[in-house]
């Protein structure tokens, strides 16, 4: 980057800094996990102080296509979940009741109902729980490819608290991991299934669903829908990567997945998020074509007017207590000063 360019960004970083901003948060799961490599999990303890926190800062996310959003005295936080877990109904809802905080799922159109676990989460326990054999044959995507497990003594402990979109893979299973995800996440839908089979019986996983980490069915989802305080929103059809799909292949994602998603609520669906944060400047149209009103990215920055309603950022909240919320809300994201009282 020229020195030019290097002013330019900062001059431009220093801008968006100055302008009012609003935050929007992206949850996943509300649920006990001991290894959650995506940090996506929180626990109902630390979710309920979440809401406790937030009871007074809240607001819908479609405050978000206007102003009112970006209040001078810190901003407004909108609380969004993503993929549909059951967890939202049977955890959140309750917390969120409690509190009278809103919220928008958005929900995988060929999730509901869903009788096994999303590929993601299915990696996770094949590779991340109990012994491995030593040599993995992988004949999916680009393959066929081998991979060779080198463990070393002490490095089971390094499981647990790694961050896999943060920390460096260090370890032999924390590489396995990562080469596996970048694999399996640009596979087809059916293929990605073939794929965490042959993992989970390398692995001597059972295939079976466990009783976390599942999707609604049509009933509760039915249920999230009907509830005053949640917006449904979709998530795609099939969650794929969009940025290595064709152009074709990403609207019709983008299409199937709002109208399942209507099919299944009764009502015009209008907000959208991008899978994995994902997106281009062709999926950002598909999204626009369809007439969604707002749609978001996982950009982790605090959203500030001016942004572009089909991408706005969002910040994920890891597993902390309410003070901990607080100051990271504060200190870190630039929100919630002066939303007491």
């Amino acid at each position: 980057m020229s020195r030019r360019d290097a002013l330019l960004a900062g001059l431009r970083s220093r801008a968006r800094r100055l302008r009012r901003r609003g935050g929007i948060l992206m949850y996943h799961c509300i649920a006990e996990e001991t290894v959650d490599p995506w940090a996506i999990c929180v626990t109902p303890q630390s979710f309920d102080e979440h809401m406790a926190v937030l009871a007074r800062a809240a607001v819908d996310l479609g405050t978000f296509t206007g102003d009112d959003a970006y209040t001078r005295g810190g901003g407004r936080i909108a609380v969004t979940f993503d993929d549909g877990y059951l967890d939202n109904l049977t955890a959140a809802l309750p917390t969120l009741e409690r509190h009278g905080v809103p919220a928008t799922i958005f929900v995988i159109g060929n999730g509901v109902g869903r009788t096994r676990e999303f590929w993601w989460d299915a990696l996770q326990r094949a590779l991340l729980s109990g012994p491995l054999p030593e040599t993995l044959a992988f004949p999916f995507g680009t393959g066929p490819h081998t991979y060779t497990l080198d463990e070393r003594p002490g490095d089971d402990a390094a499981i647990g608290g790694w961050r896999a979109d943060f920390d460096a893979a260090v370890t032999s299973r924390q590489k396995l991991f990562r080469a596996l995800w970048d694999a399996v996440v640009v596979l087809d839908p059916a293929e990605q299934d073939d794929a965490i089979d042959h993992l989970l019986d390398w692995a001597g996983q059972p295939t079976s669903t466990p009783a976390t980490r599942v999707a609604v069915d049509e009933a509760q989802f039915a249920q999230l829908a009907a509830h005053p305080l949640i917006t449904v929103g979709s998530h795609t059809l099939d969650h794929p990567s969009l940025t290595d799909l064709a152009p074709e292949r990403q609207a019709a994602q983008i299409r199937e997945g709002r109208r399942r998603m209507e099919e299944l609520a009764g009502c015009p669906v209008t907000r959208f998020s991008y899978p994995y944060g994902r997106f281009d400047d062709t999926a950002r149209a598909a999204v626009r074509d369809i007439g969604i009103e707002i749609a978001c990215t996982s950009v982790p920055v605090p959203a500030v007017t001016g942004d572009d309603r089909h991408a706005l950022p969002r910040l994920q909240p890891t597993e902390m207590d309410g003070d901990r919320f607080t100051r990271w809300l504060r200190e870190d994201c630039g929100l919630l000063a002066g939303s007491a009282g």
